[in-house]
């Protein structure tokens, strides 16, 4: 799989064009990051990590590394906290051990809008200077317990932003319809350096293991054919 004009859009060659990526340090913004890279060598690309009151904040050394090691500039946007979630509520537990398979409904780990939010923010950043692409790493997988990364609010998001701007960003989401072993993939394909990534929820290092994205993350890449490079608490 390759970068390819369905999946991109029609970016301007304008040399004033920009690319803004929401880049959280995990597997899925990492590989968007090499994707974008590798789409528009030599673009300017801003990476932008988002803090929103989780209940840890080592995600952002992830990005961090990832944006030097691609030559991105990094923004820290702090929001206000986003309540209702297991990723920032102190009295809600982390799940741990569910099995992936056959659970259904909305993940507790679901922070509310929190990718419409991301998405209003990273416009109004990006519409202050000029033409832009926002990009954002959702994929298939993540549909069923996440409703902010299916592939009509992706549609809906991307309408929204190019009425709303004076620029007419568009939104771009070239995993919308990938599994997470499909971008694990080409990320291996294209050397990401998965090493640098940060996924877990409890913000271990090494990862827990046992929380829902570490377990998604181990199951990815073995559906890739490749062992995860970071080490684990328990591989489950």
């Amino acid at each position: 799989m390759t970068p390819s004009s369905a999946n991109l859009g029609p970016s301007s060659a304008d040399p004033a064009f920009s690319h803004y990526l929401l880049l959280s340090g995990g597997v899925d913004s990492s590989t968007l990051a090499a994707w974008v890279r590798h789409a528009h060598p030599g673009a300017p690309v801003v990476a932008v990590t988002f803090l929103y009151g989780q209940k840890h904040s080592v995600e952002c050394e992830a990005a961090a590394a990832l944006a030097a090691h691609y030559g991105f500039e990094h923004r820290v946007v702090e929001l206000r906290t986003i309540e209702g979630s297991a990723l920032t509520d102190a009295n809600q537990a982390m799940p741990e051990g569910r099995d992936l398979g056959t659970v259904t409904g909305v993940a507790p780990t679901y922070v509310p809008a929190r990718n419409l939010l991301f998405l209003a923010s990273l416009a109004s950043l990006a519409d202050a200077h000029g033409p832009a692409d926002l990009w954002l790493g959702v994929h298939r997988d993540d549909h069923t317990g996440y409703p902010d990364c299916r592939p009509e609010f992706v549609r809906a998001a991307d309408e929204a932003v190019r009425l709303g701007t004076q620029y007419g960003l568009r939104v771009r989401a070239p995993f919308a319809e990938w599994s997470k072993g499909d971008v694990v993939r080409w990320g291996l394909d294209h050397e990401v350096p998965y090493r640098l990534t940060l996924s877990c929820y409890q913000g271990s290092r090494p990862g827990c293991g046992v929380c829902d994205t570490c377990q998604a993350r181990v199951e990815a890449f073995r559906e890739a054919g490749a062992e995860d490079p970071i080490p684990y608490v328990v591989r489950m």
